[in-house]
């Protein structure tokens, strides 16, 4: 695919291993390759699987820089500052509430599922944070009766204007599929 003024973009498969080369002038560090190719293959493999009627999808592995020094992706991101991660220490308490809770109530277990897909999903995270968020309030509204965010604010120390200034604002366009109006995040505003 040619990109004017830019560069191309190649994709190969063999054996249902994609390959993506970026040869593109824009691309500045391995971590906008790993955004771009991303992009590109989930399009390729996007019409792949419209034209096949089936659901494949995507999951990057590797950026490989020109000089060949390797960038491996996994299922844990890290933060600024190293070690920082998003689990906790120790994880074993957690992991059983969680566990326990998520067999016990729908909304948690969705979010749940959610708050993943935000962690491997650059382009949509906006949008899962939100449901995950949503999900969790209409934990609160079925329990109460009531469908306010009060109830859920009230137990989690939560509010409206910090909600809505790291999520929804970001959320809210690609929720609407108005793409155009998205706000564009990097791995720290998605953190």
């Amino acid at each position: 695919m040619a990109i004017p003024g830019d560069g191309r973009i190649v994709a190969s498969c063999d054996s249902s291993q994609l390959t993506v080369i970026l040869e593109l002038n824009s691309v500045d560090g391995w971590s906008t390759a790993y955004a771009m190719a991303e992009h590109f293959a989930m399009i390729v493999v996007g019409a792949l699987g419209f034209s096949l009627g089936s659901g494949y999808s995507v999951e990057l592995i590797q950026v490989t820089e020109e000089d060949g020094t390797p960038h491996v992706f996994g299922v844990r991101p890290t933060g600024g500052v190293l070690p920082q991660t998003l689990g906790f220490d120790p994880h074993e308490p957690i992991f059983s509430r969680a566990f326990h809770l998520a067999n016990q109530n729908l909304f948690f277990r969705l979010a749940l599922r959610d708050f993943l897909r935000a962690i491997n999903d650059p382009l949509d995270c906006p949008t899962y944070c939100y449901r995950a968020i949503e999900s969790i309030k209409s934990a609160f509204v079925f329990e109460t009766g009531a469908d306010r965010w009060e109830d859920m604010h009230a137990t989690l120390g939560t509010d409206k204007a910090t909600i809505d200034a790291t999520v929804k604002r970001f959320a809210d366009p690609i929720r609407h599929g108005n793409w155009i109006k998205a706000q564009p995040t990097d791995s720290r505003i998605r953190w």
